[in-house]
């Protein structure tokens, strides 16, 4: 009777042990979860105040009212058709994109609670002491242009090498002539408050966070930046220079796919192109259009007309009545070997070009509008990378020969094209561009 009775206590504790552990381990998981949940809404909370959607946001929100109020304000008008769920925000905020962005924004933010001074135009020449040039010194320091410093104050006003070499990093990041000297486009962007740059940030952060999509890999043209870039997930995969349209003819804002590759594309140039290049180079050159490949193809037959030599603007003018003038493939085809279709109403493409020499040049506005890459076959293996085998076998022999193919992309990328007036570049340095609208812009 003894044992079993000891039993029974010893089954009791038992049980009794099993129901406290089970409670504390149910409390620490509760516990887990809502500090989980806590800090995940801190960081959409201090992600909402990064993009200035700060002041909306309530104590009592979880997770689910912070993507909401997030998508709100990312996405503005299209929230209803485009949103992220709180863990793709949480995932953003761990790219190093995001958090380049972010912290510039607070850095941006950290200086507006000073009164910007404003620089004054003169002469600098080493040795001067002037106010203006302790003005300028602890500008370029709280932007990064210069070490911070620490010296007595009567030297803080003399103008020495190491604010001139902080001067022209300052104007190299803001695309200026880089001279050191206090020109009036320098002097404007030394004098921007830095709520300016917080806004110019902050649109650049909503950009990154549009974009976002873990499948796919995503095409952007920053057409300041005249370079294009792509990124999976906030990486980069590939980044290049290209020519973007010319200051009368400048590249349009698209939001658009790449479509398909045209390999040994011909090319039919526009009129606007005929009548303002064209014209004048048969002028200086009778046989231009022959020593360039071009032809005639009938409107109604489709038949080639080869004879092209010795012809004036009148000739011209008289054929293009009832044939379309066309460049052939080849070496001296003005889009080079490939041609890459984006889907949009103005006439715009990518494409390889024989000019490679103008991607030398620092101010690579240039084109009619048609955006030129300076690494085509990188590209065109890139794209071609995400079709099938097969595709991909047929694609490389194409690349052989001098015949046209085109190939429709079955992974079409998503491309955006747009004036981007602030980024980071790869050495981590804010870059900044006079913000300028884009305009039409047909041709290549």
């Amino acid at each position: 009777m003894l044992i079993k009775l000891k039993w029974v206590v010893y089954h009791l504790l038992v049980t009794l042990l099993i129901i406290l552990t089970s409670a504390q381990v149910g409390a620490e998981t509760a516990f887990n979860k809502v500090s989980n949940n806590s800090e995940a809404s801190r960081q959409l909370s201090s992600l909402a105040y990064d993009l200035g959607a700060g002041v909306r946001v309530n104590e009592t929100m979880n997770k689910t009212g912070l993507a909401r109020l997030l998508d709100n304000h990312v996405f503005g008008e299209d929230f209803k058709h485009q949103s992220l769920s709180a863990e793709q925000y949480l995932t953003l905020i761990e790219r190093n994109d995001v958090e380049r962005l972010r912290m510039l924004i607070k850095h941006y933010k950290s200086l507006e609670r000073y009164q910007w001074p404003t620089v004054a135009p003169i002469e600098l020449r080493l040795g001067l002491r002037t106010k203006e040039v302790a003005k300028l010194r602890w500008i370029l320091a709280q932007l990064g242009d210069i070490t911070p410093y620490s010296m007595p104050v009567y030297r803080e006003s003399i103008f020495d090498p190491s604010i001139e070499e902080g001067l022209k990093l300052f104007q190299r990041r803001h695309g200026h002539t880089v001279n050191g000297k206090l020109v009036p486009q320098t002097i404007l962007a030394l004098n921007t408050e830095p709520s300016i740059r917080v806004a110019q940030l902050q649109n650049a952060l909503k950009e990154t966070l549009i974009e976002f999509d873990g499948t796919k890999d995503y095409v952007s043209v920053n057409l300041m930046a005249q370079t294009l870039r792509i990124t999976k997930n906030g990486v980069v995969k590939l980044v290049m220079p290209v020519i973007v349209g010319k200051p009368t003819s400048k590249t349009p804002e698209l939001n658009t796919t790449i479509s398909a590759i045209t390999v040994n594309p011909s090319w039919t140039p526009p009129a606007s192109i005929i009548y303002q290049d064209i014209f004048k180079y048969i002028e200086k050159q009778p046989n231009y259009l022959r020593n360039n490949d071009f032809v005639f193809k009938s409107y109604t037959s489709n038949s080639i007309d080869n004879n092209v030599g010795g012809m004036d603007s009148n000739s011209l003018k008289h054929k293009l009545k009832n044939s379309a003038l066309v460049q052939l493939p080849g070496t001296k085809n003005a889009l080079g070997k490939y041609r890459f279709t984006i889907p949009n109403s103005e006439a715009i493409f990518l494409h390889d070009t024989p000019g490679k020499h103008l991607f030398k040049r620092s101010n690579r506005a240039l084109s009619h509008g048609c955006i030129r890459l300076s690494q085509p076959e990188l590209f065109a293996n890139y794209l071609m990378s995400k079709e099938p085998e097969n595709t991909r076998f047929v694609f490389k022999n194409a690349i052989k020969n001098k015949q046209t193919r085109h190939f429709n992309l079955t992974s079409k990328l998503p491309i955006n094209v747009s004036y981007q007036s602030v980024w980071i570049d790869k050495a981590g340095r804010l870059q900044v561009r006079a913000n300028t609208l884009a305009i039409r812009g047909k041709d290549g």
